[in-house]
């Protein structure tokens, strides 16, 4: 058995791919820049850009599972450039379909957004069912290569599911990409630097730890002709202001804080509910956020080198401009 996993060295393609070695699975695994191949025992690395790449038929065949985890955008730049956003990611992947069409037994697994396609939620938490409504360029994208991947598996026959993830956060998170509040605001944490609340920071999320992701897709790709979507979350709702409680009594300070004005494409809340995972792939969350916080910090401190938590302001909520290094980011 062999799994591609497009994406290979984002924090769950690198999650995924430790995963599967553990598993005995053989792998390939792309990334979009030929530095950024790690030295991973029974890692195969191929360099593939999602928007221009023209090798699917080949790298197929070679193939029994393809988790789909490549994005080149956040939803703030999917905002600022749409059209890149859909060129990139949304006909790319159509590239890929069409060599899936060719490419029989083959098991597609796509990453989609669960806290994007659904938008304003009309109530919490968010089934499947729910009417998707997306207000973010980026949900919008997602949302279209889920509906081509129910158009291949209906036409062509093409075994796709697209998993539906909640907020995901664990060591190793792309800090340059803004994305991830727990990881970013733990690690500017200890580090002693300021952080960015988009807000009031009564945005509620539904946080579920990179492991829990990881099992997911394993499950996921295992159950053949299993339809999606399905929803990847920890069920459990919490506001920014209550992570960040629970990131100060494990640092043992306070975070200081600046405040910004909200963002027009964050949903207000976006809680899962995740009982399809559970009937359809036997899958269900086994780290609850003080746990997850916990086992984040611990591995950031190793990252980082510190034995303990830097010591750094004490100030809660600072309503003026910082002179120092901030790092932003609202959900």
């Amino acid at each position: 058995m062999t799994s591609l996993v497009v994406g290979g060295t984002g924090l769950i393609g690198r999650r995924l791919c430790e995963r599967l070695s553990r598993l005995s699975v053989g792998i390939i695994a792309t990334t979009r820049a030929a530095g950024e191949r790690p030295a991973w025992p029974g890692v195969q690395w191929k360099v593939v850009d999602l928007a221009s790449f023209d090798g699917w038929d080949e790298l197929l065949r070679q193939v029994d599972t393809v988790y789909h985890l490549a994005w080149s955008t956040i939803p703030s730049s999917a905002s600022h450039d749409p059209a890149q956003d859909v060129t990139d990611n949304v006909v790319g992947t159509v590239r890929m379909l069409e060599a899936a069409r060719r490419a029989p037994g083959v098991r597609i697994v796509f990453a989609s957004s669960g806290g994007s396609v659904y938008g304003p939620p009309d109530a919490l938490p968010v089934s499947e069912r729910h009417l998707t409504r997306p207000v973010s360029a980026y949900g919008i994208s997602k949302l279209t290569v889920e509906h081509y991947i129910e158009k291949y598996r209906a036409v062509h026959g093409v075994d796709g599911i697209a998993l539906r993830f909640s907020n995901c956060y664990g060591a190793g998170q792309n800090e340059k990409k803004g994305l991830g509040a727990v990881t970013l605001f733990a690690r500017a944490g200890l580090r002693g630097e300021p952080v960015t609340l988009y807000g009031d920071g009564d945005v509620v999320r539904d946080y579920i730890h990179v492991d829990d992701v990881v099992a997911a897709l394993v499950a996921a790709g295992g159950r053949r002709n299993v339809q999606g979507p399905i929803n990847i979350g920890s069920g459990v709702g919490h506001s920014l202001k209550q992570v960040i409680v629970k990131l100060e009594a494990v640092l043992g300070r306070r975070l200081a804080v600046h405040q910004a004005a909200a963002r027009a494409f964050d949903v207000k809340a976006s809680v899962l509910d995740i009982e399809r995972a559970r009937e359809r792939i036997g899958w269900g969350p086994t780290i609850d956020l003080d746990l997850g916080i916990e086992m984040l910090i611990g591995e950031l401190r190793a990252e980082l080198g510190l034995e303990c938590a830097s010591p750094f302001s004490s100030t809660a909520i600072i309503p003026g401009i910082f002179t120092g290094p901030k790092v932003t980011h609202g959900t």
